[in-house]
């Protein structure tokens, strides 16, 4: 049975992105396997005005009375492995004691933003409403466990991603993360969008182009294609 393959390039600021999306023919019916994968802080939601409050409030739970997070600070580190966020909180501890704190400090976290959930940005569910009637849309983050499924229940995402990979359930890089939920699901190409350099590397590492979200934490130089706002991604795919 004969299948004929064409790659279909994206025309983007200008330029063409090659293997974006792959259309498969067989029998002269067009299959497609479209993917969109999404970071969750700084792309799909911002908690860093909750996340001081109660960070701050569980410092004093575990006795570090003195110390004392702000907004700013914690914009630093989205994005972040939870190895790397307990190196920042915790630098004069040993790695076992730093992870043993964070641990308690994440597990509060994720019941304490099912409360007080961080917000989406502007048309996020219009949008991804508008998306996964056409493609199918994925989440890849360097988060803890438990923390997507937080903001699927604290905002009804749920249905509308196929599956989705973190950190803090595999302990491998967002890099790895990407290649494992890509052959879990057979995907032979996605694309991905976040708001990091971090992020941008892990594309760079995945081998998929990077749509930057710049409206979010981190400044990136160099990528596919720039969206200033969530809604963007709508005249894009």
């Amino acid at each position: 049975m004969r299948i004929f393959y064409r790659e279909v390039f994206l025309k983007v600021a200008g330029n063409f992105l090659g293997s974006m999306i792959r259309f498969f023919y067989k029998e002269g019916v067009k299959v497609m396997r479209q993917a969109l994968i999404f970071d969750v802080d700084g792309t799909l939601w911002d908690t860093t005005y909750q996340l001081p409050l109660l960070y701050n409030e569980m410092f004093k739970k575990l006795g570090f009375t003195e110390k004392c997070i702000d907004r700013k600070t914690v914009m630093g580190f989205m994005g972040y492995t939870e190895e790397e966020i307990a190196a920042i909180i915790f630098p004069n501890l040993e790695h076992e004691e730093r992870m043993k704190y964070l641990d308690m400090i994440t597990q509060e976290e994720c019941r304490y933003l099912l409360t007080q959930p961080g917000k989406l940005y502007p048309d996020v569910k219009e949008v991804l409403d508008y998306l996964h009637r056409k493609y199918e849309l994925y989440i890849v983050s360097n988060c803890q466990k438990g923390y997507v499924e937080t903001l699927y229940a604290a905002h009804g995402l749920e249905n509308y991603f196929c599956d989705f990979e973190c950190s803090g359930r595999t302990g491998l890089s967002k890099g790895d993360n990407i290649r494992f939920i890509m052959e879990r699901n057979q995907l032979q190409t996605a694309v991905y969008i976040g708001d990091t350099l971090k992020d941008k590397e892990a594309c760079d590492y995945a081998g998929i182009p990077f749509v930057y979200a710049a409206y979010g934490f981190g400044k990136v130089e160099e990528y596919a294609y720039k969206i200033d706002a969530f809604k963007d991604l709508m005249e894009l795919f």
